[in-house]
């Protein structure tokens, strides 16, 4: 149950809906700043931000519905009447990205990769403070610990059926406390290569891509409220897409590697490990949904193979990357 935060005359504004809108207050700042800071476009920046808000609202009523299609009375009510429902913040990545497209096509600006790094970096800023949403309501939480009592591990929820107090997994303070990790390394790393000018476009969103879904897989995996795809009712949506993201990361940055030094048999052996480490973090998803009761087991694991895959990854970017600068110098931005 959402808590209220004021009435504005009838009308409940509830503290969900406050978060919410700050956070995208703050995604929409750290944009604009990173953006025209480097570009100085403000034709394209200060354009793509409505066009970006339409989309997500859109899109991310529609995944929620999608996933969730017994908290509406149909279609039709659900893309219609924005005054309750949930939303899915994987609409927000697609209706941003849809957003930068829509302005490249109208030839706001020229380059893709430049936007996208900006909105990778403001995008964890804004998730750093929307996670936080979850502290009024009992949505984000995971399984009830026994042993932890307080954040950021643990937050209080009342049993729907017998009212008494739980506390669960805080899932939502993790994400926040991850989001806001990645956005103040990422700044470092987009900053210091910016300024010594060897950071090539694109490079950020894919490293956010790589960190980001990652993180999600396990962290995904925790929720008792996940959201799970209709054709079979237990497969993560967000797990799938995280996953999705991380192997992005991997096949881009290792195209670059090969194309920058040329195949070699070496090459083979990180792709196996990669590979390797990918299955080891499926098989502990499976594992832990048949052993719930050893989950601090299959999480470690989990996330010690996901590390492994983020290590070599950057490492295959890092090979890439010396040749290039070796042969080419700085990049242009």
């Amino acid at each position: 149950m959402d808590k209220i935060a004021f009435y504005s005359g009838s009308t409940a504004i509830y503290w969900n809906s406050v978060v919410l809108i700050l956070a995208a207050a703050t995604a929409i700042c750290f944009f604009l700043a990173f953006y025209l800071g480097k570009s100085g476009n403000g034709a394209a920046g200060f354009a793509v931000v409505p066009v970006s808000l339409g989309l997500s609202l859109v899109f991310a009523r529609f995944f929620h519905w999608y996933c969730q299609s017994d908290s509406y009375s149909g279609f039709s009510a659900a893309m219609t009447n924005y005054t309750g429902g949930g939303y899915a913040l994987m609409g927000v990545f697609l209706g941003c990205v849809l957003a930068a497209v829509l302005t490249r096509i109208i030839c706001l600006h020229r380059n893709l990769p430049e936007m996208l790094d900006a909105m990778s970096i403001a995008g964890c800023a804004g998730m750093a403070v929307g996670r936080l949403s979850a502290l009024f309501n009992s949505s984000d939480r995971g399984q009830v610990l026994a042993s932890f009592r307080s954040l950021p591990i643990a937050y209080p929820v009342n049993n729907a059926v017998s009212g008494a107090v739980e506390y669960r997994l805080a899932t939502f303070a993790l994400q926040s406390m991850v989001a806001l990790a990645l956005f103040v390394g990422l700044t470092v790393f987009y900053r210091k290569g910016q300024k010594r000018g060897k950071l090539k476009d694109g490079d950020t969103c894919l490293v956010f891509l790589l960190l980001y879904g990652a993180s999600q897989v396990v962290l995904d995996s925790t929720r008792y409220d996940s959201l799970f795809f209709r054709s079979n009712g237990f497969v993560s949506v967000v797990q799938v897409l995280g996953a999705v993201a991380l192997v992005l990361a991997v096949i881009l940055f290792s195209r670059r590697m090969v194309k920058a030094r040329g195949f070699r048999a070496w090459q083979i052996f990180l792709w196996l490990l990669i590979g390797i480490a990918i299955g080891g973090a499926g098989y502990m998803e499976y594992y832990v949904q048949r052993r719930g009761n050893e989950a601090l087991f299959a999480y470690s694991v989990m996330s010690a193979c996901l590390l492994v895959v983020i290590l070599l990854t950057l490492l295959i970017r890092r090979l890439a990357v010396t040749v290039e600068r070796r042969y080419h110098g700085a990049y242009n931005s």
